[in-house]
C-alpha cells in the first residue's frame, strides 16, 4: 500500500501566522507566499509538507534572522504552542494537555502531532522518572520540535523542562525531554 502525500493541515499553517504575530509584515507576507502560502487569502484545508518547510524556514528567519534555523525554528515551535492555542483544535488540544500533565501528553504525542498533519510518528522510551527519549519521524526541521515540545511540557504543567536533539539521522531525530 502506498503511503499518502504528506500534508500539513490549515490548523498548523493559522498557528505559524499566529507565532509571527505583528513580525508578519507585508516583506514577510510576500516571502510567504513565494512559498506558496498566501497570509491574505483564505487558507487551504491542507498545504504539501514542502510548503509547510518552506513556509516553516521563512517564519525562522523572520523571528530570528541571526539564529542558526534549529535555534530559530525552536523559537517558531515555542511561539506557534501560543497561536495554535487561538485555534479551535488547537484550544481543545491545549486543555487536554493541560488535564493530561507532562507523561500522559508525551505518551499520546502522535495523536497530538496528528491534529496538525497526516505523517508524522512518534516513539517514546522512558528513561527515568520524568525523562524520556522521543523518536519522531519524518523531521525535516528538527528545532521545531525543540521549542514545540517545550512549550507543551510548560502548558502541561511540567517544571523547569529540558527538550534538546540528541540524534538525527535522515529523516528521524530524537530528542532528550526531561523536567524537574
Amino acid at each position: 500500500m502506498e503511503k499518502p502525500e504528506p500534508l500539513v493541515f490549515q490548523q498548523s499553517f493559522q498557528g505559524l501566522i499566529r507565532a509571527l504575530g505583528d513580525d508578519l509584515d507585508d516583506t514577510c507576507a510576500g516571502r510567504l507566499r513565494d512559498a506558496g502560502l498566501d497570509t491574505r487569502g483564505s487558507l487551504a484545508l491542507a498545504y504539501p509538507l514542502e510548503v509547510w518547510v518552506a513556509a516553516l524556514k521563512v517564519a525562522a528567519a523572520t523571528l530570528a534572522p541571526e539564529s542558526p534555523l534549529d535555534e530559530a525554528a525552536a523559537v517558531v515551535g515555542k511561539r506557534f504552542v501560543e497561536g495554535f492555542s487561538s485555534t479551535l483544535i488547537g484550544n481543545a488540544l491545549l486543555g487536554t494537555v493541560r488535564l493530561l500533565g507532562p507523561q500522559r501528553m508525551l505518551a499520546r504525542m502522535t495523536r497530538n502531532l496528528r491534529t496538525g498533519t497526516n505523517y508524522l510518528e512518534t516513539h517514546m522510551e522512558q528513561l527515568g522518572p520524568t525523562r524520556y527519549a522521543l523518536t519522531c519521524r519524518p523531521v525535516v526541521v528538527a528545532g521545531f520540535y525543540v521549542g514545540l515540545f517545550l512549550a507543551g511540557l510548560e502548558a502541561s504543567g511540567a517544571r523547569n523542562p529540558a527538550v534538546q536533539i540528541v540524534r538525527r539521522e535522515g529523516e528521524e531525530a530524537v530528542y532528550d525531554i526531561a523536567w524537574g
